[in-house]
């Protein structure tokens, strides 16, 4: 069987979409063929060869409403040979000219979130969208509160299929949690994310402002770092907020050890799932998040791996935080819960044994490809 994924990015990009393309391709590269059809950093075209995947890079004209324009898209799905064609959407140029390529392979697409910012967009895209929807053959979505709040897939529901996003979790099992802290340590909250308007962590610095014994780590890069470091410094917190930037996995792992609670402030619907909520209940943290109609109500369950409060509350995240960083057992408590939890729900094997069976059913419903080949 060959499946060919059609995303945006890929990593070394970083970010929701480019890390469930790539958990899902990895973890199915060893049963099946796998590539993945994704945009270059310039124009010119790359192909490689990642932890077994064939990544097929094309070259970019520009950008367009924040969105890659690939060279050469249209006849790659022309020509492609697949016996299952798997978008990632929202992408507006690649289901555009999926519709035009006339490509007989099978369709699933996969759902990640609605356009919420890009209101042009949405208003413009919206028809190529629903041809979409109407050709394929099945729908994924990370979560069924995304399923049932999104405007979008209420007409498509009878042809949706819920499959939690999962990722590779033995590098956070691995983490051994230190011993209790000594008595008057400053308890380290760690947050990881893009410095993006919809991950809220405008809301997590007002937050700790009344959590005065806490420290704050927050690791990732983005288009808000300016903004959040100027709050920062006025808010005199420079000595208690850390801004770490983008860091590779091993250094990752370490601030992943290193703290005694996690946080995903989200505010807006355009977080879908919050992936980094998985590493962290990996790594035995107990997590602090927001109520969002999204997947990010699929992951963290309120006073059992966590606590969960109402987005754009400030004080609410306070408390929450307060109350873990005053309470060494409850973060342990919460902890073991998450790990379990994460564990039994969102394994990237559990995500790739249910991806092929989709596969199998619609490419070849007379053959199902095992998951132990």
């Amino acid at each position: 069987m060959r499946v060919v994924h059609i995303g945006k990015f890929y990593p070394p990009h970083w970010g929701g979409m480019e890390t469930a393309v790539k958990d899902i391709c990895e973890v199915l590269a060893p049963r099946i063929e796998v590539e993945a059809v994704v945009a270059a950093d310039g124009p010119s075209p790359v192909t490689e060869f990642v932890r077994g995947v064939r990544v097929s890079r094309l070259g970019i004209r520009g950008t367009l409403f924040s969105q890659p324009l690939m060279r050469g898209l249209g006849a790659c799905l022309r020509a492609v040979q697949a016996d299952v064609i798997h978008l990632h959407e929202p992408n507006p140029q690649a289901m555009l000219q999926y519709l035009i390529s006339g490509n007989p392979a099978p369709l699933v697409i996969h759902y990640h979130s609605d356009i919420v910012r890009q209101k042009k967009l949405r208003w413009l895209y919206r028809p190529w969208l629903s041809m979409g929807l109407a050709r394929a053959q099945a729908i994924v979505v990370g979560s069924q509160e995304l399923l049932d709040s999104s405007p979008v897939l209420a007409r498509w529901k009878h042809k949706c299929i819920v499959i939690p996003f999962g990722i590779e979790l033995e590098p956070y099992l691995a983490i051994e949690r230190p011993a209790p802290p000594k008595q008057g340590a400053p308890p380290l909250i760690l947050a990881v994310g893009r410095l993006a308007y919809y991950k809220g962590f405008h809301y997590l610095i007002e937050a700790l402002r009344q959590v005065p014994a806490a420290r704050l780590a927050i690791v990732g890069d983005g288009p808000e770092r300016g903004q959040l470091e100027a709050r920062i410094a006025e808010r005199g917190l420079a000595s208690r907020v850390e801004l770490c930037g983008r860091l590779a996995d091993p250094d990752l792992l370490d601030w992943y050890r290193r703290a005694d609670l996690f946080c995903l402030p989200s505010c807006e619907r355009s977080e879908a799932f919050g992936l980094v909520q998985l590493e962290a209940m990996g790594a035995g943290l107990p997590v602090v998040s927001t109520d969002l109609p999204t997947g990010m109500r699929a992951i963290n369950r309120h006073e059992d791996t966590g606590l969960v409060v109402p987005p754009h509350d400030a004080d609410a995240l306070a408390a929450a935080l307060a109350r873990l960083a005053a309470d060494p057992a409850l973060r342990r408590r919460f902890g073991a819960a998450a790990r379990c939890r994460a564990q039994r729900l969102f394994s990237r094997d559990l995500m790739g044994r249910r991806i092929l069976e989709l596969y199998s059913k619609l490419s070849h419903p007379e053959e199902v490809v095992s998951w132990s080949t």
